[in-house]
């Protein structure tokens, strides 16, 4: 499912096709890790879990 989410690491707007309800991925402005969390709703639900 292709989804925008305003990134809590950089604070920009990213799109990105999520394949499953709740992914970790690197944010490549700052190089932070977040954690993505698909509701039933269709929401993503972001927040940075890691300062690399």
């Amino acid at each position: 499912m292709l989804v925008r989410f305003d990134c809590p690491a950089c604070g920009g707007s990213h799109s990105f096709d999520m394949p499953e309800t709740t992914i970790h991925m690197t944010c490549s402005r700052t190089r932070k890790v977040i954690q993505l969390r698909l509701t039933k709703g269709g929401d993503v639900k972001s927040e940075v879990v890691a300062d690399s």
